[in-house]
């Protein structure tokens, strides 16, 4: 069972979350990114999920999708088809490399937060407002042609 003892402290919370972050960046393994994938490489891990992204389902097209890492570089993985699964850009930004339990940690945070959005809660829309800014500070918006 997960440790869960956060459950019971909000500042357990935050520990945990330190906690699993150092324990990423110490399995980190030193690697450097080797070839690129031929097209015919990217058409196997493509049809892997049926054209579409592992993590959320987007249809993806051979041009534009992301061949995210079963097994990240940081923690040993190789370069190679059966080491890959097709991915979305904005899937495999935000998956990135985080450990199994701070996954988990960040689905539960953003499903809460979500519901607090949904419910127009005080924090809720907070949060709205707060990641609404974000988002148009971290998105340049691209002139139309």
């Amino acid at each position: 069972m997960p440790n869960v003892k956060y459950l019971f402290d909000p500042f357990l919370l935050q520990a945990q979350i330190a906690q699993l972050h150092k324990e990423r960046k110490a399995r980190k393994v030193p690697s450097k990114r080797t070839g690129r994938l031929t097209k015919t490489e990217r058409i196997l891990i493509l049809a892997k999920t049926d054209c579409k992204c592992h993590i959320c389902g987007q249809e993806l097209t051979l041009d534009e999708f992301q061949a995210d890492h079963v097994v990240s570089h940081v923690h040993g993985g190789k370069h190679g088809v059966d080491n890959y699964l097709p991915v979305c850009f904005i899937c495999n930004n935000y998956r990135w490399h985080y450990l199994p339990e701070e996954l988990q940690l960040i689905l539960k945070i953003g499903v809460w937060a979500k519901t607090e959005i949904e419910k127009q809660s005080t924090l809720g829309i907070s949060m709205a407002s707060k990641f609404v800014l974000k988002e148009k500070l971290r998105i340049k918006a691209k002139p139309r042609s």
